[in-house]
């Protein structure tokens, strides 16, 4: 039967590096880019323990991937955040987080540039003004780089202009993008061939991949614990939707439907405006005016039919209870072991 494996990459280009066995694993990956994994390792037998400078060197942050593996295919590729040594029990701990999260620490140009130094993007598609980002945030030299395949370019009314001296970081105007369009953004792994790998940067509104059908009292679904819930909890007559600025001029748009018993409240939106501002204060009313139905997968088990890449972020179920109700996975974590824990939403959403 297959089984995990786990693999150590280098960040800029996704090259393998070595093979690695972990002892205890704690893993999440999400469409949201807050995927974590804490890897533990032992150090070796008394007589060749791993050195310092060797966990270092196979473990230095910021420059290598932990990379799991189902047979031949990435579950996700994480960046090496640290690595801690505990000298008592032998073991080093190994934490990683999602490689999208590297955009925080990025912004339209190097420290040293013209405080005019300007990103311009205008008439793209949701995916073009993506892929417009990225190109910016890697064209500067093969130190900026990341194995990444962006998204198609195309015509659109997305549009914007960021200027050095507002001190935008690259996840900030990624943000406004996914604000104003309602787009998600996701680094999906792949590998081209052997262990290296790479990410295609997704760009849906939705993300969905696919469409796997789970009868729920079915002997050998791989489901359990499903739970569906209705709230009203977060539903809205009316958003006023507060943009740019401050005080007085501080720029608002609105949406809303009245009707009793009214429910009208705010929602901040601070670096849009004009058109921009009332599509994100659409959006936002379109999605809380109403009901939310919300559903619960406690876990997923791993099986030769039901692989782990039928619970990845984006991967599409159809639960059939007997009424078909269409979700998404959007986050999974696991360990070692074949039970991975899962969160969904409707497709739709």
């Amino acid at each position: 039967m297959t089984e995990w494996s786990l693999t150590v990459n280098d960040s800029i280009t996704g090259t393998f590096r070595s093979h690695v066995q972990p002892a205890e694993s704690d893993w999440s990956t999400s469409l949201a880019g807050d995927g974590t994994s804490t890897e533990t390792f032992v150090m070796g037998d008394a007589d060749e323990p791993w050195t310092e400078e060797q966990i270092d060197q196979t473990f230095e942050g910021n420059s290598r991937l932990l990379v799991r593996w189902w047979g031949d295919t990435p579950i996700y590729a994480q960046k090496i955040d640290e690595n801690e040594i505990d000298y008592d029990t032998g073991k080093v701990k190994v934490p990683a987080s999602d490689l999208i999260r590297e955009a925080d620490w990025r912004m339209i140009d190097g420290v040293l540039a013209d405080k005019d130094s300007t990103l311009t993007i205008a008439n793209r598609s949701a995916a073009g003004a993506v892929r417009a980002v990225f190109e910016r945030m890697m064209q500067w030299g093969p130190e900026w780089k990341y194995p990444l395949d962006l998204p198609p370019d195309g015509a659109g009314d997305v549009g914007g202009t960021w200027r050095f001296w507002e001190k935008f970081r690259i996840s900030d105007i990624l943000k406004q993008i996914e604000d104003r369009t309602g787009c998600e953004t996701f680094l999906q792994v792949y590998s081209p061939g052997g262990r290296d790998i790479r990410f295609r940067v997704v760009v849906g509104t939705p993300i969905v991949y696919g469409s796997t059908v789970f009868k729920l009292k079915a002997d050998d679904s791989p489901l359990s614990g499903v739970k569906r819930r209705k709230s009203w909890r977060r539903q809205v007559t009316g958003i006023l939707g507060v943009g740019n600025g401050t005080g007085h001029d501080q720029e608002t748009r609105w949406a809303g439907s009245p009707a009793g018993p009214i429910r009208d409240t705010k929602e901040s939106f601070p670096d849009l405006t004009g058109d921009a501002l009332q599509a994100a204060v659409t959006r936002y009313y379109e999605a809380n005016s109403g009901p939310v139905t919300q559903w619960t997968v406690g876990s997923f088990t791993i099986s030769d039919e039901n692989p782990p890449m039928l619970a990845l972020p984006g991967s599409g179920w159809v639960l059939e209870t007997p009424t078909v109700h269409s979700l998404r996975v959007i986050k999974v974590s696991g360990s070692n072991g074949r039970e991975l824990k899962t969160e969904v939403q409707n497709a739709a959403s």
